[in-house]
Formats: C-alpha cells, sequence, structure tokens
C-alpha cells in the first residue's frame, strides 16, 4: 500500500495484523461526532492513543503486541498524508522503518516521544533518520519490551491511574490559576488524592494562591533534573486540606523547567492521585507542550469581551493540536457580558463552563481561604460541575 492508500486499506492493515493473534486491533480513526458535548474527542487520537504509522504487516504485528502489553490502543496509519494533522496531538508516534524517509522529508516541527521501529537489521539505516526525526531508535523483535515500557510510562496506565487537566487563559489575569486552585481544593474536599501543579514560572507562585506559602515548601527547583521513573511524590510536597501543591520557585528563569522533569513527575503525579491539574501559561514552551499532550481535557478561560475573544481565539488555535480535548471556561462579568454561545462560536471551542463574578475570592485571599474553597460560591459551584464531568468514568473522555 502505498502512501495514498484509503481509510478502508488502512484499516485493513490494522486487522490483518491483529487478526488471530489474541490482541485487540488498533483503533481506527473515527468520523467527527456530531454530539454537542464537549468532553467528546475530534477525530484526531486521544491521549491515550498512540499514533503508529507503518504499512509492514509484519513489523506492525510486533508493535501491537508491545502496545498491548502496555494496555494501551494504538492509532494506526499507514499513510503519511494523515501524520501531518495528527502529528502534534498524538502522546507518542511510532513510525515503522518503511516510513521514516517520507515522514523526515514533511520537516515537521519537533516534538518529544518519537520512535523509529523496524527490524534489528535495519538498525544502521533506521539510525540515520534519529537525528532529523529527532527519535529515539527501537529494533525488533529484541526491543519490544522497551518499547512497552516507553507506551506503558507515557499512558500512564494501571491501577491508580488518574486524570490529569490542564487550565490555561485566554489572556492574563482573568482567573485561571483560581479556576485551576478551585478545581484541585474541590477534588481534595471529596476526599480524592489531588495534586495542583504549577507550570506557570512568572505567576509568582500557586503556593501563595491555595494559602500554602508558610509549609515546608518543596518547588520544581528540587524536581528541576528529575527524569525517567519517580516515586511517589505525596508526603514530599505542601500539603493543604489534603491538597499537594507543586508550585514554581519565585526566582525561577523563566524557561527553567524541562519537559524531562515534567514528564517524569507528571507520570507520577498521575499513578498516586486521583485528579491532577495543572496550571499552564500560554508560551508553548516545551514543558507546557509536555503537559498539554498528557492532559485528558485542557480548560481554555476567555473573558467574555471583545478583547478576550480575540486573545482566546489566538490561544485556541496553537492549542487545538497539543490536546486531546479543548474547552472553553467562559468568564462573564458587567463589563464583559457577550453571550458565552457567541463566544465559543467566535472562538471555535465548544464551552464547558460559565461563571460570573465572584466577590467571595477577594474575601478569601484576605482570609488565606483557597479559591472554589466554599461550594456555594460562583467559582465553587462551577468546579463542582465540571468535576463532575471531569471524574465521571463513564465520560466518553
Amino acid at each position: 500500500m502505498g502512501p495514498n492508500a484509503s481509510p478502508k486499506a488502512t484499516q485493513d492493515v490494522a486487522a490483518s495484523a491483529s487478526a488471530g493473534t489474541g490482541r485487540p486491533a488498533a483503533r481506527r480513526l473515527r468520523p467527527p461526532t456530531t454530539a454537542e458535548d464537549w468532553l467528546h474527542p475530534e477525530t484526531r487520537p486521544s491521549n491515550d492513543h498512540p499514533l503508529v504509522l507503518t504499512a509492514d504487516v509484519e513489523l506492525l504485528d510486533g508493535i501491537l503486541a508491545a502496545t498491548s502489553a502496555a494496555g494501551a490502543e494504538p492509532t494506526v496509519s499507514d499513510s503519511t498524508a494523515a501524520i501531518r494533522s495528527l502529528w502534534s496531538a498524538a502522546p507518542m508516534v511510532v513510525i515503522g522503518a518503511d516510513r521514516a524517509r517520507q515522514v523526515a522529508e514533511l520537516l515537521l516541527p519537533h516534538r518529544t516521544e518519537v520512535y523509529v521501529v523496524g527490524p534489528e537489521a535495519r538498525l544502521a539505516e533506521m539510525s540515520a533518520w534519529s537525528a532529523p526525526l529527532g527519535a529515539a531508535v527501537i529494533g525488533m523483535p529484541g526491543g519490544g519490551g522497551t518499547l512497552t515500557a516507553a507506551v506503558a510510562d507515557l499512558v500512564g496506565r494501571g491501577s491508580g491511574a488518574g486524570r490529569l487537566v490542564s487550565v490555561v487563559g485566554g489572556c492574563g489575569g482573568i482567573g485561571a490559576s483560581s479556576l485551576a486552585a478551585a478545581l484541585s481544593v474541590g477534588a481534595a474536599s471529596r476526599g480524592l488524592p489531588a495534586m495542583l501543579i504549577d507550570l506557570d514560572v512568572l505567576g509568582g507562585g500557586i503556593d501563595l494562591l491555595v494559602g500554602a506559602e508558610g509549609v515546608a515548601v518543596s518547588t520544581w527547583t528540587r524536581l528541576g533534573a528529575a527524569q525517567g521513573h519517580l516515586g511517589d511524590l505525596t508526603g514530599h510536597l505542601p500539603r493543604i486540606g489534603g491538597l499537594d501543591v507543586l508550585s514554581t520557585a519565585r526566582e525561577a528563569e523563566p524557561d527553567s523547567l524541562s519537559s524531562e522533569a515534567v514528564r517524569a513527575v507528571l507520570s507520577s503525579a498521575t499513578r498516586s492521585h486521583r485528579l491532577v491539574v495543572v496550571d499552564l501559561p500560554r508560551s508553548p514552551a516545551p514543558a507546557v507542550v509536555e503537559a498539554l499532550r498528557r492532559s485528558a481535557a485542557t480548560l481554555l478561560v476567555v473573558s467574555a469581551d471583545v478583547r478576550g475573544i480575540a486573545s482566546a481565539r489566538v490561544t485556541a488555535a496553537s492549542l487545538r493540536e497539543l490536546t486531546g480535548v479543548l474547552a472553553l471556561v467562559v468568564r462573564r462579568s458587567r463589563a464583559a457580558a457577550i453571550d458565552a454561545d457567541a463566544v465559543a462560536e467566535s472562538v471555535g471551542v465548544p464551552v464547558a463552563g460559565v461563571v460570573g463574578t465572584d466577590t467571595t475570592l477577594r474575601r478569601g485571599a484576605d482570609l488565606g481561604d483557597p479559591p472554589g474553597r466554599l461550594p456555594r460560591s460562583p467559582l465553587g459551584r462551577l468546579s463542582g460541575r465540571l468535576l463532575d464531568r471531569l471524574l465521571d468514568e463513564a465520560g466518553p473522555l
């Protein structure tokens, strides 16, 4: 099959590789959903599905065995034409040796978690594509265990695997950090293991927002060199009201967080916590992209006025291909009162929730209460509704 193979041909490759092996078939790309549910993923693979590109049925059989052992179901295509739209969104890309040259010629942007996989006899040939693709090279069948370990670490499979949610502001100062704090505080108040992680290096430290500045502080400064497998971070971070908090240091440099450290911390956090909420800056730094790719959902906070909508459109354009589910939280006030549906139509992103002015935030800050602590406040009610959806295991995330 050539690079212009039909979708049916792509499905046949996956089916023939899986037939009779006892392993689940690879995931097929689905048509767009018409449901008005912001948690429905779009046609690109969701963040639990590595992308596999190969037309080599024998090689695909070995790749599927490795991903199945990790508890993951990949999205498979034999067409290099399909990879451009899926390149950024997939949590991992596995490229068969038969497709490495074609993918390299596309000159796609650099990303992490790329692997070139092929027969061990072609290792020297595959190594030539390692630098152009920024990829690790795995020879099969001997490297099957290495591929399984990489997939297992990335998708966070296993007992107690938690849900990762990112929050980012369409523009500055509209309450994205407050929403991130409210979601994590709300989960902890339900008795669930929850962690709030700060990746906004220039935000001054989210520990101040939740009242954790007086607790013995363990910040990213101590975890900046982390890589690979980390143990459970519980007990090693400040804890407020059952919530574990990992804040940036107030003296941190703008590019001080590495994608490797963020990958290691997020993998650990989702193994041990039911909900992990990440407060993100708008800049597309590698560490931020790492969090977006791993997120089950990303909430974009937008002010319901003309300037807020314009800024959110730009931000949404950069986020759309980096995260599985993107939804708006519309913040309305007397000065920003455009209808939420009109905001969604203009930005091109569905609405997850709407919140008005919350006067309890300033009062709570004076008293040291974190956002969302009061369940009947506007932000408390919103975060409660969002948590009901985000934590619903039966939901279509």
